[in-house]
């Protein structure tokens, strides 16, 4: 290879591509810093301006017309680090054919733009909230979450706000589990958000919650519907946290009780149905049972925030029907079967200073069906 006859690269492409790759490896899945060390912090250069087409006829990928035509030109140039340059180049070019690397360059250069263009108004504090589910220790990274909420908002800071009692080893059967989940829940809020909704200093918020139902509803009454915010759903096919086109009109429906009993409770059967008899079993059969729910019910209907803002309408007509024939003080037993982000939004619906207070339910084989599990006055 003929290196004393390669055209220079002009100064003007190379501080194009630095600045279109903000500095990082453009090799998918790489993104390394390349004017710093990761471990000295010491600054330096550490890149190497990569040909897609090689320089030379006979280089990697090289071709006798392309070569020399494409040599000085940004569109066949990457930014990568020295593991990738000699990935490409020299370990395992077959596999790193011209397509392949147009493709990591656009992909890469494209990302670094959308971040990089991020106006006040697209920025959302992430907020996480998981607890023990059953056998189940839920797990959500910063990484995915932020993923999610790209392009729609960025994210407002390096780390989200995490609410959850990390590490606990107490099961939803267990007699001090909802005392110590809600204590952390209620300490981490007033802790770490309550000051950012008083301050003014968040916008928005983006909430990823995977907890059991009575939690996820206190987390939306603490959250409340005063700043604005986003809910998001984990989908379990295909599994992501993104929302999606919806597929179909949710048809809610609330249905008011046959009779009117001192004893109020409220059946929510969207993800799953709820037996009346287990209510009457766990309140008396001197009750009356509002109902919310759809057509079929199933864990994988809520697919869009088109589906979960509607169901906030729903609630809300719950919650007014409720306060007007029973009375601001009576007490609303609860017993949900729905997903988390519609839980989420049944607690921000509340209006704390008019509608009436809630006993919450949970729903436990261990615990031999309904128990109660947390209140909110």
């Amino acid at each position: 290879m003929n290196v004393k006859s390669r055209k220079e690269i002009p100064n003007a492409v190379i501080t194009r591509l630095w600045a279109r790759s903000a500095g990082r490896c453009a090799y998918t899945g790489c993104n390394k810093i390349l004017w710093q060390d990761i471990l000295t912090r010491r600054n330096y250069n550490q890149a190497y301006i990569a040909h897609i087409v090689a320089a030379e006829p006979d280089g990697p990928r090289g071709d006798a017309i392309l070569s020399p035509k494409l040599c000085q030109d940004y569109e066949n140039l990457m930014l990568l680090c020295d593991s990738h340059h000699r990935l490409i180049d020299k370990v395992d070019v077959t596999g790193h054919p011209v397509n392949t690397l147009y493709e990591m360059k656009l992909a890469h250069e494209e990302r670094m733009e959308q971040l990089t263009d991020i106006q006040e108004n697209k920025k959302s504090q992430i907020i996480l909230y998981l607890a023990n589910v059953g056998p189940q220790t839920p797990a959500l990274t910063n990484d995915i979450a932020c993923q999610t909420i790209i392009p729609a908002y960025y994210p407002a800071s390096t780390r989200a706000i995490d609410l959850s009692y990390r590490n606990s080893i107490n099961r939803d059967h267990d007699s001090d589990y909802w005392k110590t989940e809600e204590d952390n829940l209620i300490k981490q809020y007033k802790e770490k958000v309550a000051p950012l909704c008083g301050d003014g200093s968040t916008a928005h918020f983006s909430v990823f919650g995977f907890a059991p139902q009575p939690l996820l509803i206190k987390l939306g009454a603490l959250l409340g519907d005063t700043h604005a915010m986003d809910v998001y759903q984990r989908h379990r096919e295909p599994p992501s946290w993104k929302w999606q086109l919806p597929t179909e009109t949710i048809n809610y429906k609330l249905i008011p009780p046959a009779k009117d009993s001192p004893i109020v409770a409220l059946n929510i059967s969207l993800s799953a149905l709820v037996n009346d008899q287990h209510i009457y079993k766990t309140l008396g059969s001197d009750c009356s049972i509002w109902t919310i729910t759809i057509d079929a019910p199933n864990v994988h209907f809520v697919r869009s925030p088109i589906q979960l803002a509607a169901f906030r309408q729903i609630a809300r007509s719950a919650y007014d029907a409720i306060n007007y024939r029973y009375g601001q003080q009576t007490p609303l037993h609860v017993f949900p079967a729905m997903p988390n982000s519609i839980a989420i939004e049944f607690g921000r619906s509340r209006l704390p200073k008019v509608d009436i207070p809630l006993v919450l339910y949970d729903n436990n084989k261990e615990t031999d069906g309904f128990s109660k599990a947390l209140t909110i006055n």
